[in-house]
């Protein structure tokens, strides 16, 4: 075997990749952002999962008027939540330090490492930062561009609704789209924010779904046996060996975490905290990013997407015409997932598990549910009947149900699809607390 030219060559390239780690030092991470921008589960940046192309799906559509829209956001980049901001001034910190002292990076990597410092404080927390803020300015613009022919100029509160959470980041979310959309400051009436809102976080008050699988340990119980599996446990000690000391599951999420963030935060900033990971490492934690939302906002319980009926009932309210016509609603992941999970959107055809991790799967978070991601159902009155298209990150997608195919589906089509589920829309009943069973495919 030795003989053989392929493994003669191979010996070749690994004794002086090893000379030169010798002479040179470690080699630096080629362009860490090629392999996990894409990858940063909810926290990749908007900029990262949309297309800038000029698309307009209503440039080839003939014979046909906008009436309605009705559209979820979710808020633009924001900053961590308390706990996180707290762990990376204190546990991220004590990580620096110990790769400062025996890290075994590239002299490059090791002084990105050197001019890290945490930069938030905990009154920070959550707060819609200077690059969500344009995320949600450029969409509005593109709405317009999109829209513009048939949307209204000027705002006139019987032609537009706009409703956020009770939280700032949804709330300037809202005033930056707006400001994108009429291409400046406008008076727009706000209705009063509710922190548990029927429509935009209607998951706030179903009791059971906080008890029973948000609040439940054993309801991710996939999650746990992913994370003592053998793809996690290799790259704990991959990324362990770099750093030069022992760090658990939890310490190199919040890494991820951390890269996830300052990527988002900055276009121009190269995080030291994604210097750390490889493609096959980035692909082992968002895996674990989607299976916990799997179970606790998508397809794993039954109930996580059915009280979604609450939403979708002032959908077809608003597209009979009994209210304003264009609705915007700025909101939270939890609602977006729930949303899609209730259309059948991204829907595999097996239940996802631990064990599936090599397998190919729709249920992308980092696609699907990027920073300021969108639902946008649009109404339009055509000379053969009334149709809806149905839009996500921008792009007009198929409503599953619908004919295969076509970018609009007949409105009396869309309503047999989704009549039933939302005429019968129990929540108070559904949301009475019992023990979850898993979703059957």
């Amino acid at each position: 075997m030795l003989s053989s030219p392929a493994l003669v060559i191979r010996l070749l390239i690994v004794f002086c990749v090893s000379l030169a780690t010798v002479v040179f030092g470690q080699a630096c991470s080629e362009k860490p952002w090629v392999a996990i921008h894409r990858r940063l589960a909810t926290k990749t940046p908007y900029r990262h999962v949309f297309r800038d192309d000029g698309y307009n799906p209503f440039d080839r559509i003939e014979g046909c008027q906008i009436r309605r829209t009705w559209g979820l956001f979710r808020h633009g980049t924001r900053n961590p939540s308390q706990k996180v901001i707290e762990r990376m001034n204190t546990d991220l910190v004590s990580i620096r330090d110990d790769i400062l002292q025996h890290g075994k990076l590239c002299k490059k990597d090791l002084e990105l490492f050197e001019r890290w410092r945490p930069t938030l404080n905990v009154e920070e927390e959550k707060i819609l930062v200077a690059e969500g803020a344009d995320e949600m300015r450029q969409m509005g613009k593109r709405f317009r561009a999109r829209y513009g022919k048939w949307l209204p100029k000027d705002y006139q509160k019987e032609n537009f609704y706009f409703k956020f959470t009770k939280t700032e980041r949804a709330e300037n979310s809202a005033r930056n789209f707006s400001l994108g959309l009429f291409g400046r400051t406008v008076d727009v009436e706000y209705p009063t924010a509710l922190s548990r809102d029927p429509i935009l976080r209607f998951y706030k008050l179903c009791e059971r779904w906080r008890s029973d699988i948000k609040r439940n340990p054993d309801a991710v119980q996939e999650v746990d046996l992913f994370y003592n599996s053998k793809p996690m446990k290799e790259v704990i000690g991959r990324i362990s060996k770099k750093i030069g000391t022992y760090l658990d599951a939890e310490s190199i999420h919040l890494m991820y975490q951390t890269c996830a963030f300052e990527t988002a935060w900055d276009k121009k900033y190269t995080s030291p905290w994604c210097t750390l990971f490889d493609k096959s490492s980035v692909k082992v934690l968002e895996f674990g990013e989607d299976l916990e939302y799997y179970w606790i906002d998508g397809y794993g319980y039954e109930l996580t997407y059915e009280q979604a009926c609450s939403a979708f009932g002032d959908l077809l309210k608003r597209f009979n015409g009994e209210l304003e016509p264009y609705t915007f609603y700025f909101t939270h992941s939890g609602t977006l997932l729930k949303a899609m999970a209730f259309l059948g959107l991204y829907r595999d055809d097996y239940r996802l598990t631990h064990k599936d991790f090599e397998r190919k799967r729709q249920w992308r978070v980092s696609e699907i549910d990027a920073f300021a991601s969108n639902l946008v159902f649009t109404q339009l009155e055509c000379s053969n009947g009334t149709y809806v298209m149905l839009s996500h990150q921008e792009r007009v997608v198929h409503i599953p149900g619908c004919p295969r195919g076509q970018t609009m589906c007949h409105y009396d089509t869309f309503k047999r699809l989704f009549n039933e589920r939302i005429e019968n829309c129990a929540f108070d009943a559904m949301c009475s607390r019992v023990v979850p069973k898993r979703d059957e495919l």
